[in-house]
């Protein structure tokens, strides 16, 4: 079976779960979106990056074009780190394949956020309204510091059956 792994990251989270698949797949082309020809690929490793709550418009640009191909997503979030929201997430995505496609399996993690991103939430405790949720969105991107990491990667490696 023709397989590729696709990704598109804007931070380099999503790329460090697409190199650990690459890892594992040695002899399986890895690259970003538009980079590699997936035409005749029939399994579609397809790495994002969430933007308002699905892949990036970048992403989506390509995602008719994997009709009849069997797809495993997996993804990075900078907000969320439980399942349920993850889930959702997934499921957005799904409505937007092709009807054709078959989705194998997916995993998704939390994913750093960068400094500027925190400056914002920070600035947001200046505004008495907005204080309490800057609170939370500081306790979350500090908690996602790290994140994907090593154990990150094996979990995509288990999900993916690897």
């Amino acid at each position: 079976m023709k397989q590729i792994i696709l990704y598109d990251s804007a931070t380099g989270n999503t790329e460090y779960l697409a190199k650990a698949l690459s890892h594992a797949l040695p002899n399986v082309p890895c690259g970003p979106v538009g980079s590699l020809d997936y035409s005749k690929a029939e399994l579609v490793y397809l790495g994002f990056w969430t933007d308002k709550g699905t892949c990036s418009d970048r992403l989506r640009a390509v995602l008719p074009s994997l009709a009849g191909k069997q797809i495993f997503l997996f993804g990075t979030a900078g907000f969320g780190a439980d399942q349920a929201y993850f889930s959702q997430i997934i499921r957005r995505l799904e409505g937007e394949l092709p009807q054709n496609c078959t989705v194998i399996g997916w995993y998704m993690c939390p994913g750093r956020m960068g400094e500027g991103v925190r400056r914002r939430y920070e600035a947001m405790l200046q505004d008495p309204v907005s204080a309490g949720q800057a609170e939370l969105l500081l306790k979350n991107f500090d908690a996602v510091r790290t994140r994907p990491d090593e154990r990150d990667a094996q979990a995509l490696l288990a999900a993916a059956g690897l």
